[in-house]
């Protein structure tokens, strides 16, 4: 299947959400995060990923609102945070207060925290009431699904987790996938530490518009008039997404700078070579930028 900025993956529910989203983690709240939102919704976005923990989910409802895109085409998530166990109910609906939602799209248990499995079936219940499409859970491992799948009703939908060829989680992916679960890629670009590495600039330089390996027509960027010259390569922030996507998952690149959520999106015009594939593959250092799950009870 050719990958298009309009593709979209099929959850356990039904529900269908964009292959390509924005992240809006540690972008401020205010001017910033609007016009970063509404950068990615002019380029072609449809999901956007934001958090109560992020402090910016009035933003995100703003843009969106000022967008004048329908609301039923654009995917939001938000999420339960730590300290909100107690009442996940009060939790979600201080967040559609905040996006002046009657409902988003994915709701996520952050981070598995002990009380995970009680918090879990009140999601369930927020799910049941319209107030969620769809429910599922962040940073969990092969270890939190199994204990959560053995003891609640509901698979989840979505487990958002950082993800890129230097920590390629293939166990926890082949493990999702088996169960019918999306895996949802934070930090695709591992927070820049790695763009810069020469083994993954050699396999930029290999890409280019017009050459050989492109698939499908030349490239533009969406808030650009004039088509990609030629003889540019892809960068490599864009390899590292197009090999997400060509992995199937969903991936949520950060940014508040217009012309890099321009180029983000401007991974759809070529095609990384299954040998690349292979090759990037085996760039996994278990280097993880975020927070490491492994240790959480």
């Amino acid at each position: 299947m050719e990958l298009t900025i309009e593709t979209k993956s099929t959850l356990n529910d039904g529900q269908r959400i964009p292959q390509l989203g924005l992240g809006v983690w540690q972008v401020r709240a205010g001017a910033t995060c609007e016009t970063a939102v509404l950068a990615a919704l002019e380029a072609g976005y449809r999901l956007i990923d934001t958090a109560a923990m992020y402090g910016n989910e009035e933003s995100v409802g703003a843009a969106i609102r000022k967008s004048g895109i329908p609301r039923e085409e654009i995917f939001v998530t938000t999420k339960l945070w730590n300290s909100d166990h107690g009442n996940p109910a009060r939790a979600l609906n201080t967040s559609l207060r905040k996006l002046k939602m009657d409902y988003v799209d994915l709701y996520l248990i952050h981070y598995p925290v002990r009380e995970r499995r009680q918090s879990w079936r009140a999601l369930e219940a927020l799910q049941a009431q319209g107030k969620t499409r769809s429910i599922g859970v962040s940073n969990f491992t092969i270890k939190h699904l199994t204990d959560l799948l053995a003891q609640t009703k509901t698979v989840p939908a979505v487990n958002q987790v950082e993800f890129h060829p230097y920590l390629y989680q293939r166990n926890l992916l082949d493990f999702c996938v088996s169960k019918g679960i999306v895996v949802e890629a934070y930090s695709p670009l591992t927070k820049g530490d790695r763009l810069k590495d020469p083994k993954l600039v050699a396999v930029a330089k290999k890409y280019s518009t017009g050459e050989a390996q492109t698939a499908g027509s030349r490239s533009r960027f969406p808030l650009v008039d004039r088509p990609l010259p030629r003889s540019q390569t892809k960068s490599t922030a864009q390899i590292l997404i197009r090999w997400a996507l060509q992995r199937g998952l969903v991936v949520i690149p950060k940014s508040a700078n217009r012309t890099r959520i321009c180029e983000n999106a401007d991974v759809f015009d070529f095609e990384i070579s299954a040998e690349d594939m292979r090759l990037l593959d085996g760039f996994n250092e278990n280097l993880r930028t975020c927070w490491d799950p492994t240790n959480a009870p």
